[in-house]
């Protein structure tokens, strides 16, 4: 099974755990005050199962 990283808030699965995409929410959740979850590695059927079906634009292509 492919192994990918999702994120509670997020509605896409990402290839990377350090994708510039985590970083950045995370950081302006930081920033804002809000709480910060980590980042979770599931299989890609739980992605989808979870309602994070679609690949993040920018390491699903990396």
């Amino acid at each position: 099974m492919t192994s990918v990283f999702i994120t509670k808030r997020g509605d896409r699965y990402h290839s990377r755990e350090d994708c510039g995409s985590v970083i950045g929410a995370q950081r302006t959740a930081v920033t804002m005050g809000w709480t910060v979850h980590p980042v979770e590695e599931v299989n890609l059927t739980e992605a989808e199962e979870r309602g994070k079906g679609k690949p993040c634009p920018l390491c699903a292509a990396s």
